[in-house]
């Protein structure tokens, strides 16, 4: 079972493997408009749920099989805190990870409630979405699950954020006419100027998306970061950059099952590939866009390997 995907070597936390909560179909309570997943439409819960063991396991083994190492990821063919065994899975891999960190990717929908946030609370670092704060955008942006509420998830933040010991991110990000207005950035500035962020992304579509949009100019970011600063936090705006020495250079070997798992979720750059695959899996990629299975898809400036 695919459970494990990379390493991918991250903008912003280094090599890091990735770990699938939901490894069989898209289990999401978004659907958002830049997904890098196929759409679907948002799930109240996960239908399909995997033993805490077998996850488990299968990072015991990748743990042996991948060396220079910086983080265990932890995400989903959706969002990972519909996963209902996440404080049981936390606890137990404090026993195995030994030194490395763990990073969460979340949207931030469930944190407000007592019993995912206690999970969270297991993580090194947090990272969660925030693309809306007005209702309207909220809906168009992240196609949400009808029952969630936009004021339940943004007191749910703040708590979590008030309690969370670990370092706290946030990421937004932008959709051409859509949430990039100037009363909504600073909307979104006013609430997360109070956060104790170690960091906020401003990121624009840097992978293929669900649905056809595109981002904002460099110009209209570099405006953003503007007023994110002026709220005094820490903005960046993240660019790609080959890390060779904190990367496992070219030295990581997959399967052709794997590789087709690293880039369903995560279409890899062609850049990526070179610095992290070892040449024998870099001819197992050739052979699988000979036979059509991946193809190159082009967003902005960077070319990508895309499961097709």
């Amino acid at each position: 079972m695919n459970i494990i995907f990379g390493p991918v070597q991250s903008r912003r936390f280094g090599t890091s493997l990735g770990v699938d909560l939901s490894p069989k179909i898209k289990q999401c309570n978004y659907d958002c408009l830049y997904c890098e997943l196929e759409g679907k439409k948002a799930d109240k819960q996960m239908q399909e749920i995997l033993e805490p063991k077998l996850i488990l396991d299968e990072i015991q083994r990748s743990l042996q099989r991948f060396k220079g190492l910086n983080s265990i990821t932890i995400t989903a063919n959706g969002e990972p805190t519909l996963y209902p065994h996440l404080y049981e899975l936390m606890l137990k891999l404090e026993d195995i990870k030994g030194d490395l960190q763990t990073l969460l990717l979340t949207n931030g929908s469930t944190l407000y409630d007592p019993c995912i946030a206690r999970a969270c609370l297991l993580f090194d670092k947090v990272k969660f979405s925030l693309d809306a704060i007005s209702q309207d955008v909220f809906k168009k942006i992240d196609r949400p699950h009808k029952e969630l509420d936009l004021n339940k998830i943004l007191k749910g933040i703040y708590t979590f954020a008030g309690d969370f010991k670990g370092e706290l991110y946030a990421e937004i990000l932008f959709v051409k006419n859509v949430n990039d207005s100037i009363e909504e950035i600073h909307k979104m500035a006013q609430f997360l100027a109070p956060l104790p962020l170690k960091r906020l992304d401003i990121s624009p579509i840097d992978r293929p998306p669900a649905y056809k949009v595109t981002s904002p100019s460099p110009e209209d970011f570099k405006q953003f970061k503007l007023i994110f600063e002026r709220f005094n936090i820490p903005t960046f705006i993240p660019e790609r950059k080959d890390n060779k020495e904190n990367s496992t250079h070219n030295n990581i070997h997959l399967s052709q099952e794997e590789i087709l798992k690293t880039l369903n979720l995560r279409p890899m750059s062609l850049e990526d590939v070179e610095l992290l695959w070892d040449l024998q899996t870099q001819k197992t990629l050739k052979e699988l866009i000979a036979s059509k299975k991946v193809s190159i898809k082009t967003v902005g400036n960077t070319s990508f390997y895309w499961k097709t």
